[in-house]
């Protein structure tokens, strides 16, 4: 019979073969910056069309390359599941995240020097007791969409909330907190990072994912 204590093993063997250390320092110059945003329209926006969300946990899916199945069977071995990493998820609909990149504004757009055309934006909305576990993005479904798009892709972490109790963001070694809606901090692309709510205010957060042009 297994040892459940065993189990914690695997993803700790998983970062070493990665070599990811959080000894190792991730500099966050250049990656953290500040846009104006109207967190009503957004709150509004969420309750307008919540019913219409994509509402999923943090599980295996069949488009989730080979490193991605690991990530997540490990985590939902160690106890991740529906009850802790449950989101609303808004976008998915290509009339919401032309929705929401109107929302965004085309500053936002220029200013992160994102192309606004085949950018992909998401507002996520997640409870007190839950978030998002230890994970890498592989943005597999935005180069399927995008495969004959050429560019360097890069997705963005944007606070929509006011930072409130239990709110944090974890990108590599560094937590980040007492945030302002409209604070931005790029997570590059292999780069380990979490999200949670361990609050008692609901978290609202967007993601944008998209080309920088050559």
């Amino acid at each position: 019979m297994t040892d459940i204590y065993d189990r914690k093993d695997y993803y700790e063997k998983y970062l070493t073969e990665k070599k990811v250390d959080l000894k190792d320092e991730l500099d966050l110059a250049g990656l953290e910056t500040q846009i104006n945003l109207d967190t009503k329209s957004f709150t509004d926006f969420m309750q307008e069309h919540r019913s219409e969300s994509l509402q999923k946990s943090f599980k295996p899916r069949p488009f989730f390359d080979f490193d991605s199945l690991r990530q997540t069977t490990f985590l939902n071995d160690l106890g991740y599941n529906e009850h802790n990493t449950f989101e609303y998820n808004l976008g998915i609909k290509e009339e919401h995240n032309t929705s929401l990149k109107n929302m965004l504004g085309n500053g936002a757009f220029d200013h992160l020097q994102i192309e606004k055309s085949t950018a992909v934006v998401r507002l996520l909305e997640y409870k007190p007791g839950n978030g998002i576990p230890l994970h890498t993005d592989s943005y597999h479904a935005f180069r399927e969409k995008n495969k004959n798009r050429n560019g360097s892709i890069h997705r963005y972490f944007i606070a929509v909330s006011e930072w409130s109790w239990g709110h944090f963001l974890q990108v590599h070694n560094h937590m980040i907190h007492h945030w302002k809606p409209g604070y931005v901090c790029e997570i590059p692309e292999g780069v380990f990072h979490l999200s949670a709510n361990f609050g008692i205010q609901t978290k609202l957060s967007l993601t944008l994912t998209g080309f920088r042009p050559i």
